[in-house]
């Protein structure tokens, strides 16, 4: 895959040429994480609250070292797992041990761990768990977490004997794992460009039989369903304020299953000045945050975005 910088000499897009972007050997797994932890947008496209990072953690075999741990709008763990180079067979194995502890914290355990987390992070020290989600999600009310997990391997290639297995633990026994494949280039004025590539995620995922899954099944995609409903409720005006709940209370007559809390993260997620997007795009900005529990229709023509929220 070529990447290529747009050089415009005088102003003119017409004279302007394509100038490739080289690959570059940087010392990606050293950096990757810090940027990750900052930017959950390059790869889940969604905020996620980061509550653990090479966190130790005691199993059977020794001790074992998940690179970073977070949580969604819903309360389900995220586990994130990077490597250098080609990601080996071994890492599937890697991550089943780390989802095998993780399914087993109890709420108390994952509170402390986040808790330990934020006191290292300024935006969130001092906060407990519940104060933490609340700052980055405005939900309607705190979920229990855990209820399930996600699983992701980043490296710069995804095999085919890894991405074989994990899309085959996907659709067949409903463990929602996913590889993302991500590559760095530098231009000739030492700009580093970072693309990610979903190798394995976009397939369904099938529940073994009698599970229940706490994640949106139905035929339209969940930001379609929020954008509708705050259609309807604003009818198009964007001086008109809502709440998620009031988003909420009209999903909930046409989707009865529909999950509360995904309505606030779906919302936060495209909301192009909300403080836990800081300055990342979602390239699909809709809201406009007012304050806490508080939106509106995004005006572009009328609405000016801090370069740092």
């Amino acid at each position: 895959m070529a990447i290529f910088r747009l050089k415009v000499e005088d102003g003119n897009l017409r004279n302007a040429e394509l100038v490739i972007a080289q690959k570059t050997n940087l010392e990606l797994e050293n950096h990757l994480e810090s940027w990750l932890e900052r930017s959950p947008w390059a790869f889940a496209q969604e905020p996620i609250l980061w509550i653990g990072r090479q966190t130790s953690a005691i199993v059977e075999e020794g001790t074992i070292f998940p690179d970073l741990l977070g949580v969604d709008s819903v309360g389900n763990l995220i586990i994130v797992e990077l490597k250098k180079g080609k990601a080996p067979r071994e890492v599937v194995a890697q991550l089943l041990e780390y989802a095998a502890w993780a399914h087993e914290l109890s709420d108390e355990r994952i509170y402390e761990i986040a808790e330990t987390y934020f006191q290292t992070h300024k935006e969130f020290q001092g906060m407990d768990f519940q104060d933490a989600f609340s700052e980055v999600f405005e939900p309607d009310e705190v979920p229990v977490p855990n209820q399930r997990l996600r699983l992701f391997i980043l490296a710069e290639e995804i095999p085919p004997a890894v991405s074989r297995v994990c899309r085959f633990l996907r659709t067949s026994h409903g463990i929602d794992v996913n590889c993302i494949a991500i590559s760095t280039f530098q231009t000739e004025s030492g700009e580093v460009l970072v693309i990610t590539e979903s190798k394995v995620g976009e397939e369904n995922i099938v529940a073994p039989k009698h599970a229940e899954t706490e994640r949106w099944s139905g035929e339209k995609p969940v930001k379609q369903v929020v954008w509708e409903a705050v259609e309807e409720l604003t009818q198009g005006k964007t001086d008109f304020e809502f709440a998620p709940k009031d988003v909420f209370a009209l999903i909930l007559e046409k989707y009865p299953d529909f999950n509360r809390n995904t309505v606030g993260g779906q919302i936060t997620a495209d909301c192009v000045n909300h403080k836990s997007r800081r300055h990342h795009s979602s390239g699909d900005d809709k809201y406009w945050w007012i304050e806490k529990g508080k939106y509106r229709l995004y005006d572009p023509k009328e609405d000016k975005v801090p370069e740092e929220i």
